[in-house]
């Protein structure tokens, strides 16, 4: 947003754009005459700076202008269960239970903490960004993309084996936890691009939340070294986001793999589970302070609106915030017992409306659509002359205008591995993407084709 001084807008002009206050609420309208009572009911409220778009936020304005269904509830991922030692022997069902976990002294005390003030949140030293490079789609050879694929598939079991043992009331060592994630950051240093695409991997377990908790940590990878963090800071919270949904292995399968809309008693349940991965998390040595707190807060919204403790945006740790983009996204994104999954970008322009209803951080959105772009990195679009491509890069805050990777010709027919070819959409000004394809729309395109 650009700041326009309040004397600067005459009686008469007629606005070029929207004008929003500090908060973001509207204030004068595209197009509206500007009059003397708009100028004098403006300083009656002390506000003497207006705020207008820039070009990169007329681009995701443009965007937000047209019209999408009502997002779905958001009941994420994640057998039965028995109980971790800290967890109340006695817990009970439904609103009750829930009430009793957050009356816990564990909840207690880190609600106390964070009430004290958060800290080592914030980007600090070198940012792990300044060091990132790109490797071109001539130097990605199958042996590498082989290789990737392969620490992914590793790192599934891991994720997988670790989750379970937590669920077991197992005690875990955080080494392989770090292992795992510092692996994909060095992946992430070398080759960007690449784990993003990789983030888009699906299985076909029908319990998604190992899957699910695995993507969350790719993606937030991203978003925290868009942001800024340094590659210590990265890693942890890379790690907060492997761990964030623990707690969801503890919440009966048929309330959390349900295929029906929840009643209000399976939603308590699922409300729960926050608090449950937090205590779970006790378990595992040598994890980052903040680990525990982004799976207690990864369900918060900014505007007070989330769960287990309905908190404010200022009291959510930051870690938490990035956590909740990745989670939303990846969520949104995959298929669940009860709705297909999302089209990327629809997925992207959730996350851009949620951020501007106060649900979520919009530096972090922000953040994630710069590394990832509008159209995100791996999924499939249309362009204006009928060719099929594959989104391979981005062009910073240029989000509509990504590098594609064309698949097909312009009759749909597919072309041959060593056909296909790559398109700048900021250098190729005439083509433009006209319509997001679902994930399976070709049905003989694999993750790395056209990578």
């Amino acid at each position: 947003m650009k700041l326009v001084p309040l004397d600067d807008i005459q009686v008469g002009h007629v606005a070029d754009s929207e004008y929003y206050s500090a908060k973001g609420e509207l204030l004068i309208a595209r197009g509206t005459t500007v009059t003397a009572r708009h100028i004098e009911l403006l300083r009656h409220r002390n506000i003497l700076e207006l705020h207008t778009p820039t070009t990169e936020d007329e681009e995701i304005q443009s965007i937000l202008r047209m019209e999408f269904e009502d997002l779905d509830d958001l009941d994420l991922s994640g057998g039965g269960w028995d109980r971790a030692p800290s967890i109340p022997a006695d817990l009970r069902k439904g609103k009750e239970g829930l009430e009793q976990l957050q009356q816990s002294d564990l909840v207690r005390d880190l609600d106390n903490r964070m009430e004290e003030g958060i800290e080592g949140d914030c980007p600090t030293g070198q940012a792990l960004k300044e060091s990132v490079s790109q490797l071109s789609v001539q130097e990605r050879t199958p042996e590498y993309k082989d290789e990737v694929t392969g620490s992914y598939e590793e790192a599934l079991g891991v994720t997988t084996r670790t989750l379970d043992a937590l669920a077991g009331h197992e005690r875990v060592g955080g080494t392989e936890i770090r292992r795992i994630v510092n692996r994909f950051v060095e992946i992430f240093v070398t080759d960007r691009n690449i784990l993003l695409n990789l983030s888009g991997t699906r299985t076909k377990n029908r319990d998604y939340v190992y899957t699910h908790s695995l993507n969350v940590c790719l993606l937030s990878l991203n978003i925290a070294a868009a942001y800024g963090y340094n590659r210590e800071q990265v890693a942890e919270i890379g790690i907060g986001a492997l761990l964030h949904d623990v707690g969801m292995l503890l919440i009966p399968s048929e309330i959390r793999l349900r295929e029906k809309r929840l009643s209000e008693e399976h939603w308590y349940e699922i409300q729960k589970h926050p608090i449950l991965g937090l205590h779970l998390l006790e378990k595992v040595r040598g994890l980052p302070d903040s680990t525990p707190v982004v799976a207690y807060q990864v369900h918060e919204r900014c505007n007070a609106k989330g769960y287990p403790k309905k908190r404010h945006g200022v009291l959510i740790h930051r870690h938490a915030k990035v956590v909740q983009v990745a989670d939303i996204y990846e969520a949104l994104t995959s298929p669940r017992p009860h709705r297909a999954p999302y089209v990327p970008y629809k997925a992207m322009v959730a996350l851009v409306k949620m951020a501007r209803q106060g649900l979520i951080s919009q530096e972090f959105v922000k953040a994630f659509m710069e590394y990832a772009s509008l159209f995100p990195v791996g999924s499939l679009v249309r362009l204006n002359d009928g060719r099929i491509a594959k989104v391979v890069a981005t062009n910073g805050t240029s989000y509509a205008k990504p590098v594609l990777s064309i698949l097909t010709d312009a009759d749909g027919k597919a072309l041959s591995p060593n056909q296909i070819y790559q398109l700048d959409l900021k250098e190729e000004t005439e083509c433009q993407i006209v319509k997001a394809l679902p994930a399976g729309f070709l049905r003989d395109v694999g993750l790395m084709d056209g990578f």
